[in-house]
């Protein structure tokens, strides 16, 4: 695939101006971790302003090394707490995705969990999909950045309360029409070890029977499109859920790079048919530990049903132990 590297202005952070397709959304998504506290998630925010009168898509997860856990995936309402000026809200307002200044701020008031993180990035908001990706752009993210960073802030769960003060994480943004029924199974492992080095790979296995690969490293703040890229996952015996994950980046002048991604657990979300686990992994590298998300979906024959068994992912909704 050919390398692309485009970057996106602060304007891109708030919500774009829809067009009027059914299936256009405009989404927020942020994955964090931190090694000190041994606690992590992720949120996805999507807004659908055309889909049975205004409808926000909610996926948010929580899991922690001490067993604590928590989930809320719902599609309800777009309503006004969640059309903030300042970005995203979801579940009338009370998970949110705000941005001012040069800083991503991430706040939860929810039934056993309250959060309050703050994002400053390591690099500037990149898209990093070719343009001749196909269904990967084509159908499910025409307009699109991420970047990685540091988050600092308190997650509560349960009443415990964890500090975060000096966590990893990785966002993206994406706007544009969104064929769920396109995507059939998926492969994402972006992470990052802090400022000097992040990381992405993605496989992309559509309807079409077309199957995309590619990914990228940052290092120093420098982009690096990789070749060829090669991403694994140990599937548990429900199919869905996995024990481990693999990938190796080749580069133009033949130098590899791999990491083996650690899942500490992971979270199921469903949406418009499609069901999706992240699992918040570390991996290590020189002695150095960081993070990654494996956020994976498997549905090869195009499949409806909803999942009902998941060995290492949180099916649970609200606060859970696993």
């Amino acid at each position: 695939m050919g390398a692309t590297t485009i970057q996106h202005g602060a304007g891109s952070e708030l919500r774009q101006a829809p067009e009027p397709d059914e299936w256009w959304q405009d989404s927020a998504f942020l994955t964090w971790y931190s090694p000190a506290a041994g606690i992590g998630g992720l949120t996805r925010i999507g807004h659908e302003p055309n889909h049975r009168d205004g409808l926000v898509a909610l996926w948010s997860g929580v899991v922690a090394k001490d067993g604590r856990r928590f989930r809320r995936n719902v599609a309800t309402p777009l309503t006004d707490a969640d059309r903030r000026d300042d970005g995203f809200g979801a579940f009338d307002g009370r998970h949110c995705l705000t941005h001012a200044g040069d800083r991503l701020r991430y706040r939860v008031e929810d039934d056993g969990c309250r959060i309050d993180l703050e994002v400053e990035d390591f690099y500037p908001r990149t898209d990093f999909f070719p343009k001749n990706a196909g269904s990967l752009v084509d159908d499910f993210a025409s307009s699109h950045f991420e970047t990685s960073g540091r988050v600092t802030g308190t997650v509560e769960l349960d009443g415990q309360r964890y500090e975060i003060e000096d966590g990893l994480c990785h966002r993206d943004r994406s706007w544009g029409i969104r064929k769920w029924d396109t995507l059939l199974n998926h492969r994402w492992m972006p992470g990052t070890f802090g400022p000097e080095l992040s990381f992405g790979c993605i496989s992309w296995h559509a309807v079409d029977g077309s199957l995309g690969q590619f990914g990228y490293v940052v290092r120093d703040g420098e982009v690096i499109h990789a070749d060829a890229i090669d991403i694994t996952v140990t599937m548990e015996a429900d199919g869905v859920s996995y024990r481990a994950g693999h990938a190796t980046w080749t580069f133009p002048d033949g130098q590899t790079f791999a990491v083996e991604a650690r899942p500490i657990h992971g979270t199921l979300s469903e949406h418009h048919g499609v069901s999706c686990i992240d699992a918040i992994c570390e991996v290590e590298r020189d002695g150095r530990v960081g993070f990654c998300d494996l956020e994976v979906t498997s549905n090869p024959r195009a499949g409806t049903g909803p999942v009902t068994v998941a060995l290492l992912a949180n099916t649970t909704e609200g606060f859970s132990h696993r």
